[in-house]
């Protein structure tokens, strides 16, 4: 019986299947959605109000007739609460945007979507919007009337803007130029609105005790001698160099150093950016980044070497090879090969008797050494230090270079290749993050100069100038300054990190 059962169950279910019929259809190319597959876009760098941008993405999976397009921008000056569909600038596939967005930093969605079955396919870029003025080498030059200005040059497009303070201020500074400075993310109220923010400025010394701190997004003036403070600037006071330090903006004058307080700071809500009471009994133009929590400086009153970091140190010297009570600065300078970091100092005595002065990051002297006075370095009215490549100090001699070896006093010749004919008249290395390592050589003829930027490797430079920058005026002093919003540039800058947070030191060497 049991048998029996079996075989009729077999049979109900054989009959149940022959009964199922199978209304599956087998998915053709034409039954499915097809993916839309965007490229071609690629993060970017923009000029405010004076660039259109076009780009045309490549769109694969269906024809142009079925899909609808969309762009939007989000982020920096726009609001992101509502999601990135928030602000649309353009409903076709190829975009011609002419980019009236503040400085700052934003993301560009492009958006494909089927007409009839809304599906949709997105691609995003960054979209980095700078001003005119937010990002460049400026140049601090003389003009023929013996006043003070500024030229700006843009290495991306190799474009040169001369006299801006003139273009943006209605004159050029008065008075012969003194100092540059560059500092990241100071407070300031805004003249014009009278709200607080935060913002890169840029400082301009001019005249006998003249000042001015200018916005880099549009060259606004924020600041000058009669606002710095929260109280009066003496008429005796002269306004040396501002800098950036870690989380502290600072100012040095012959009264004493004055830094942000953390109220003073642009990431507090309210803060004016006006400074205190100075620390210490002075300062000079000799002010040199050290570990990118402080910075070095000379007391020209207290004739003694100093350290800055929120509180006034003396640079330790238990040494006897140098009197500070009878030298002056000449010139300072910084290292950082195979990860060390030395600081210098060029002293002359009244007899004309040199000594190079190296400052580790614990600010205390490791050496002192008495230059020969054959030598270049001790003859040299123009000096620089190599930063990142080699081991050394370029000087200028009768019109020539030599680069002077920190390890053992030797001196060999550099002769750039291209170099244009006149009086050097200045030297820096400059360098920012991976983005480019620059001596940068200033030659003179009358009032015209030419700054040549040349790529460096061992201390020596490789082929011709990358970047030749010609105008009128006599060249002063050039510092670079980066759009960036990061307030650790200086600490940043001399850290392993330089390269990966793409920064560099605010405070050249």
């Amino acid at each position: 019986m049991k048998k029996y059962f079996i075989l009729v169950l077999v049979y109900c279910l054989s009959l149940l299947t022959a009964c199922f019929k199978d209304d599956t259809v087998v998915a053709t190319d034409e039954s499915m959605i097809s993916d839309i597959t965007i490229t071609g876009l690629k993060d970017t760098t923009v000029t405010a109000f004076s660039t259109v941008l076009e780009l045309e993405p490549e769109v694969v999976g269906y024809t142009e007739d079925e899909l609808s397009y969309a762009w939007y921008v989000y982020g920096g000056e726009l609001p992101v609460e509502g999601g990135y569909r928030t602000v649309k600038i353009a409903d076709t596939k190829k975009l011609s945007y002419l980019v009236d967005l503040k400085q700052g930093s934003y993301t560009l969605v492009f958006e494909a979507t089927h007409k009839e079955n809304g599906y949709t396919m997105l691609a995003e870029m960054d979209l980095k919007v700078s001003t005119a003025f937010s990002q460049g080498f400026y140049i601090l030059k003389e003009t023929e009337n013996g006043d003070c200005e500024l030229d700006l040059y843009n290495r991306d497009n190799g474009e040169c803007m001369s006299n801006i303070l003139e273009a943006t201020q209605g004159a050029a500074l008065t008075g012969a130029p003194r100092e540059l400075g560059v500092l990241y993310g100071k407070a300031y109220v805004d003249p014009e609105t009278a709200e607080a923010g935060g913002a890169n400025l840029l400082f301009v010394a001019s005249g006998d005790n003249e000042m001015a701190c200018f916005r880099t997004e549009d060259m606004m003036k924020v600041f000058d001698r009669s606002s710095i403070l929260f109280g009066e600037m003496t008429a005796d006071e002269i306004p040396y160099c501002m800098a950036s330090i870690a989380r502290l903006n600072l100012l040095f004058s012959n009264k004493g150093v004055r830094g942000d307080t953390p109220t003073g700071s642009s990431w507090v809500e309210g803060a004016t950016g006006k400074l205190g009471y100075p620390k210490g009994d002075g300062a000079s133009l000799f002010i040199q980044a050290c570990d990118g929590s402080g910075m070095l400086y000379w007391d020209e009153n207290a004739h003694r070497l100093r350290y800055y970091a929120g509180s006034v140190e003396e640079v330790e010297y238990f040494g006897d090879e140098i009197n500070w009570d009878e030298v002056f600065p000449v010139a300072t300078g910084w290292n950082h090969l195979a990860g060390v970091n030395t600081m210098w100092y060029i002293f002359e005595d009244q007899d004309g008797q040199r000594y190079l002065v190296f400052v580790d990051t614990t600010h205390a002297v490791t050496e002192v050494r008495r230059l020969d006075p054959a030598s270049h370095i001790a003859q040299a009215d123009v000096i620089a230090g190599n930063a990142l490549t080699s081991y050394s100090i370029y000087v200028e001699h009768d019109n020539q270079l030599w680069i002077y070896s920190l390890e053992d006093g030797t001196e060999v010749a550099l002769n750039p290749t291209g170099l244009p004919a006149g009086q050097i008249t200045y030297l820096s290395d400059l360098y920012f993050s991976s983005l480019f390592d620059y001596l940068l050589i200033g030659v003179q003829n009358g009032n015209e100069y030419a700054l040549c930027m040349y790529q460096i490797k061992g201390g020596q430079t490789l082929g011709g100038p990358e970047h030749l920058v010609e105008g009128e005026g006599k060249l002063k002093k050039v510092r670079y300054i980066s759009q960036s919003d990061m307030y650790l540039p200086n600490y940043y800058a001399f850290t392993d990190y330089a390269v990966t947070l793409g920064m560099g030191p605010d405070f050249p060497y």
